[in-house]
């Protein structure tokens, strides 16, 4: 048998259907509070909300208010005397929630207060908003109707990145070096500038290509800089009528497209003041131009996304795969698996001159938001029998909107964005910097081998949050392609702690792991395939150790899958112990001599937490670092080296 092997991309015909996590807004109501407030009440709910660090989702809740019967609906400014949870914020009854409000006041985003996943249900949800638009001072009273919408969005972190993948996908961003290639991904280390061109380790692409001797600006969004983006790649069908009742009759007119979708949305009252509804609020609203969605993200206080956001928004902080096509990173639905999404193109002139600016809560597009074709393109899912090639466009490709002929296409989404306020990261996920070496604690004691924490100094790596959590697919429900294997449930789940020691003989190490079923049934080289760790350790002659550790029905196995002969079989020391909380201690003792390892040296060391749930196949894993997966990239694991 292999060592444990995965194949880290979905097939194209695991394609999830549209659907979406039934936010609700209801009983929403205002009330004078003083000459200048007023409270906005209302209750809130959706299902399958996460937080698990600096990975959540949140509602991006705002409101629509006008006098009774009289004059035009606006978007009403809450009062905000800090970010998060401002004064008169109260959670309500129900679930714990949190409030940031960023500095224009244009809405608020609602999230999980505490770690967890799980439906959301909280009633009489209170935040402030200023009243002195309505305010009849005379009698400081409230003649006044209101709208509450909520849009479901997810926090991407702030945080480098790759564009590209070394693939061959079409149109793809590449690091430019002497011509002779034209794959090598490029990496987006800060939000600055980004210079492009056919000149060394400038950004440049095979197709659709920037400016030569140009650059990409700073006030662009370039993907660096934390954003939410809408968790959903279509505006639903609720929240297009909630726009189409809340804008000036003759906008609704223009925008509502009855030979399109009005079967789907349908408009009553009278004129002036039309009231449209739909019986699905919860389904895509289908057949929405770039122009339609832009002025949905303007009313909203939202803003299109960036094509360069969107691959942040799916690779993440991971090293490219060649040619790959995951679902995302940080949570965004459908993404790479839904529909094409529209996205600010960093490649076309008035593309650039996009700085972010988020709609003030009116039809009126923000004078640098794009609108010529061709400022904007596509990426995302392969149109069915439009290309043959498995890598036309996968997670780097991009094609144009009038290569594709879509200007209104039912397949076509929008996914509007936000920047984040500096206050919504909650915590930062460390990962393993690729360009540190990372020191392996000396120990003059060998310390207890059943993965006991004391002896063991500092971990190497704290694995409890999704950032780890692979493959991504499992990470959040919205990739319960399957219908069958529901995803991670958080640390109790699948959580684990590395620790790494040496002295002048050996190099320890251990792991300890919460597991909330242990499994393991094989044998030999079939131990990856139950609940068990796997390393990966290459020394200073270049020279790739592999083995696994487990304790099966059998009792404590280890195996060797890669190495240099039969020393590491012979000479190691292994134990492996389960108490009756369900944590697994994992211990391992390295001869130095049996490895190639001597003080001083520098070294590579990756590590996988392997979960099975039927001791038959691996489920998901942890991993501090990528390339421990097979096909091995020992080039990518953390650097150690042994002190002297």
């Amino acid at each position: 048998m292999k060592p444990f092997s995965v194949f880290l991309s979905l097939a194209f015909s695991l394609v999830a259907a549209a659907r979406a996590d039934n936010l609700t807004l209801e009983n929403v109501t205002i009330a004078p509070r003083d000459a200048k407030t007023a409270i906005v009440k209302f209750d809130i709910s959706w299902t399958n909300a996460w937080r698990w660090g600096d990975f959540h989702d949140a509602a991006w809740v705002f409101f629509k208010v006008r006098p009774t019967d009289a004059g035009a609906w606006q978007h009403a400014r809450l009062i905000a005397d800090q970010p998060v949870n401002p004064a008169g914020f109260s959670t309500g009854e129900g679930t714990p929630l949190t409030a940031v409000v960023p500095s224009d006041r244009l809405g608020a985003f609602v999230r999980l207060a505490q770690d967890g996943n799980g439906r959301v249900a909280a009633k009489g949800v209170t935040l402030l908003c200023d009243a002195l638009p309505l305010l009849n001072t005379e009698h400081r009273t409230l003649n006044t109707d209101i709208h509450g919408c909520a849009i479901e969005m997810v926090y991407v972190n702030e945080g480098a990145f790759y564009l590209g993948s070394g693939g061959d996908e079409l149109n793809r961003f590449y690091q430019w070096t002497d011509g002779e290639q034209n794959s090598k991904p490029y990496r987006v280390a800060s939000a600055g500038a980004i210079p492009t061109g056919r000149q060394k380790d400038k950004l440049w692409a095979s197709g659709i290509v920037p400016e030569d001797g140009g650059e990409i600006p700073a006030a662009f969004p370039n993907g660096y800089r934390a954003f939410y983006a809408m968790k959903f790649s279509h505006i639903t069908l609720g929240q297009y009528a909630s726009f189409l009742s809340t804008i000036a009759e003759a906008d609704a007119r223009r925008l509502s497209y009855p030979g399109f979708f009005g079967e789907l949305i349908a408009g009553t009252g009278t004129p002036p003041d039309p009231i449209y509804a739909t019986a699905t609020p919860h389904q895509p609203c289908p057949w929405l131009g770039w122009l339609d969605g832009a002025t949905f993200a303007a009313w909203a206080g939202l803003r299109p996304m960036t094509e360069l956001e969107y691959e942040k928004a799916i690779r993440g902080a991971d090293a490219p795969l060649l040619n790959e096509v995951n679902p995302s990173y940080w949570g965004l639905a459908d993404a790479n698996m839904g529909n094409l999404e529209r996205l600010v193109s960093a490649s076309h002139a008035q593309g650039r001159k996009f700085t972010g600016t988020h709609g003030q809560g009116t039809t009126s597009l923000p004078g640098d938001w794009p609108t010529e074709m061709n400022s904007f393109l596509f990426r995302g899912k392969l149109p069915e029998r439009r290309y043959p090639t498995i890598t036309h466009l996968l997670t780097s490709g991009r094609v144009l909107a009038l290569d594709m002929q879509m200007i209104r296409n039912p397949i076509c989404g929008w996914r509007a964005a936000r920047t984040a306020p500096a206050e919504s990261a909650i915590q930062v996920t460390k990962l393993f910097d690729p360009g540190i070496v990372h020191r392996v604690t000396s120990v003059t004691q060998p310390p207890r081998l059943d993965g006991a924490p004391d002896g063991w100094g500092e971990p190497v790596a704290v694995m409890n949050t999704p950032a780890s959590m692979f493959p991504v697919y499992f990470r959040f429900v919205p990739y319960d392609f399957y219908g069958i294997k529901p995803p991670w449930q958080g640390p109790q789940d699948l959580s684990a702690t590395v620790y790494m020691a040496a002295d002048k003989e050996a190099l320890h190490i251990a792991a300890t792991v919460s597991d909330d079923r242990h499994i393991n049934t094989q044998n030999y080289d079939g131990i990856p395939a139950g609940d068990a760790i796997q390393i990966g350790l290459v020394n200073a002659q270049g020279i790739h150790w592999n083995a696994a550790l487990a304790l099966t029905t059998n009792g404590v196995a280890f195996h060797q899958y890669a190495g240099a002969g039969n020393a590491l079989i012979e000479t190691v020391e292994c134990a492996v112990t389960r108490n009756e909380a369900g944590i697994m201690r994992y211990g391992m003792r390295l001869p130095l001599a049996s490895i190639g390892l001597k003080t001083g040296d520098e070294f590579a060391f990756n590590i996988l937490i392997l979960d099975s749930d039927d001791g038959k196949s691996v489920r998901y894993w942890l991993r501090p670092g990528p390339g421990i997966e097979y096909p091995w990239r020992t080039a990518l694991y953390p650097r150690f080296v042994l002190a002297k």
